[in-house]
């Protein structure tokens, strides 16, 4: 019997990777309690034809998170952290834009994707190396909610990198130190590791692939770094080495030890916390809730417990049916590939007893046509209006634009046409109508165009762009940055005198800190407060020194003193 089940999940697997042209993938499967396959298929990398193994390293994404709920989960156990205390008394700096939020967000919450906060994953995804965890999450206080706090489960990889910090701030060492103490040394996980460079060393890591459209080939895509929300979803690991976790998460003894996690660390992992919406496209049954780091789903009339991944290059599942005390890990080395929902839909239907259905054929159509869908969006986000033209000359658009959370986007001059920086992108802005245009990035491998417009003022001055970096909320919105390069002592000394309108005086002068001020008319003298060339804004009214000399302001056009009552 045990033959048989062994040949037919095999022949499954292999039907499998082929329907869904997935160079290769690792399969863990336990059943009755016990690891009844552990094996690689297919390829981890197609141009050196090497093998998947047991021991092949993948990144195994947001499946990291089920090992940041537990390690709090023993934290709580342990008496350091608790569910219903509020993140800022453990850490007093803690922000949210909602002052609810941040008044009350418990650990519990962050956990269970309840604040009201939507994902914001550009925030993260494209910084890259340039900003630490810390930085990113000070970041929080000035992201856009858009639900009340404890309103809707939001699926959010930012607060679960905030969950992480607290616990290793608690634990009293770094977040990836307690995970190796609490979990990962404890089952024997020494290859398990949080490290894009550590996992490419190793002589037996997967090579991640994506299609870059509908119907074309795979191709391969750098490692995604995901350090700065590690708690997230940085894990990479094997199957050979999630096996001892699989059977934790059942509860069950490891090499003849006592369960790493007893039953009051686990239970409120696997209990519902929070409901799923309808019709979720993250559910491979019937949604029953989310509780801390797992999807709680029926599937078929079993209660499963599991989290998905998916990165660049990468997808993954871990699951387990606690009942009938089996479970599934798939990691394979393609992004966005439901392989790896339909995979443990076929094998749970074959240990469970239940008559197969058609799990590939189903899952394989959503794929489909999830990624045609996406290419009618991004063909329609890329068209342009019958008059192309923009209404105001491109130069005019170059320059720096900056968000206090998502930094600095720069609009830059390309030949006779725009591109857009932001953090690691860098693409081409094609207009499209009027002030909007597409900015064209490279994300993971996929051409992806970002829906860019510009805003100006009642003088005709760009002032912002705004750019679709998150769906859930209204564009991010980069105000200009002023430009000053250009404005040398030299030239600030030259724009200093006396103008006059009629009999009306305005004089222009630097303060003891080299700034430009003026006095027009009466008053004090104000800070003249660059915008671009010689243009400037004065208590918001917008100040112009022209080529002919002369200053333009809301009043009137001054013309520099010939009197020899400079007052420069």
């Amino acid at each position: 019997m045990a033959n048989d089940l062994v040949d037919d999940l095999r022949d499954i697997i292999e039907r499998e990777l082929v329907r869904f042209e997935v160079p290769g993938c690792a399969v863990l499967v336990v059943a009755d309690g016990r690891i009844a396959l552990c094996e690689g298929f297919g390829r981890r990398d197609l141009a050196r034809d090497l093998p998947v193994t047991p021991r092949t390293l993948f990144p195994i994404g947001s499946s990291t998170k089920t090992f940041t709920a537990a390690l709090c989960a023993v934290l709580v156990h342990e008496g350091v952290l608790a569910w219903d205390r509020p993140v800022r008394e453990y850490l007093p700096d803690f922000r949210m834009r909602d002052p609810v939020a941040t008044d009350q967000l418990t650990v519990f919450d962050m956990l269970c994707h309840r604040s009201g906060l939507p994902r914001h994953d550009m925030l993260w995804y494209v910084a890259r190396d340039e900003s630490t965890r810390a930085e990113i999450l000070a970041k929080l206080r000035h992201l856009e909610p858009n639900r009340g706090f404890r309103q809707t489960w939001q699926y959010n990889n930012l607060l679960y990198a905030a969950a992480g910090e607290l616990a290793g701030h608690v634990a009293g060492m770094s977040y990836e130190q307690a995970m190796r103490r609490h979990l990962m040394d404890p089952l024997g996980m020494t290859r398990t590791n949080f490290s894009v460079d550590e996992t490419r060393s190793d002589d037996d890591a997967a090579t991640p692939y994506v299609s870059p459209r509908p119907g074309a080939p795979v191709v391969e895509v750098p490692y995604a770094r995901l350090g700065l929300i590690a708690p997230a979803g940085a894990l990479n690991s094997s199957v050979e080495e999630l096996a001892p976790w699989l059977l934790t998460l059942l509860g069950l003894p490891v090499d003849g030890r006592p369960p790493l996690l007893p039953e009051s660390v686990l239970s409120p992992l696997r209990a519902p916390a929070a409901p799923l919406p309808e019709g979720s496209l993250l559910s491979i049954g019937s949604p029953v809730g989310y509780g801390l780091g797992l999807f709680v789903e029926d599937y078929r009339g079993h209660r499963m417990v599991h989290h998905g991944g998916n990165i660049d290059g990468f997808s993954a599942h871990v699951g387990v049916i606690p009942e009938a005390a089996c479970g599934v890990v798939m990691l394979c080395n393609r992004d966005g590939s439901t392989l790896r929902d339909a995979l443990p839909c076929l094998i749970y239907d074959r240990l469970l007893g239940l008559e197969p259905r058609p799990h590939g054929e189903r899952f394989l159509a959503l794929e489909t046509a999830l990624r045609q869908g996406r290419t009618q969006s991004d063909r329609r986000m890329t068209s342009t209006s019958r008059d192309p033209a923009p209404v105001r000359p491109l130069r005019d658009y170059v320059g720096r634009y900056r968000h206090p959370a998502y930094g600095e986007l720069t609009v830059l001059a390309a030949g006779d046409g725009l591109a857009g920086r932001y953090r690691s992108l860098t693409g081409r802005l094609d207009h499209r109508h009027l002030e909007v245009f597409t900015l064209v990035v490279d994300l993971g491998g996929v051409e992806t165009p970002l829906p860019v417009q510009f805003f100006h003022d009642f003088d005709g001055d760009v002032t912002a762009v705004a750019v679709e970096l998150e769906a859930a909320v209204a564009p991010i919105r980069f105000e200009r940055v002023p430009e000053t390069a250009h404005l040398t002592d030299e030239v600030l000394d030259a724009l200093c005198g006396t103008y006059r309108l009629g009999p009306l005086t305005a004089t222009v002068a630097r303060r003891a800190d080299g700034r430009l001020v003026a006095l027009i008319v009466q008053g004090g003298f104000r800070e003249l407060e660059p915008v671009r060339d010689l243009v400037f804004r004065c208590d918001g009214a917008r100040v112009e020194f022209t080529e002919e000399g002369t200053l333009r302001t809301p009043m009137g056009e001054f013309h520099p003193a010939r009197d020899g009552s400079d007052a420069a």
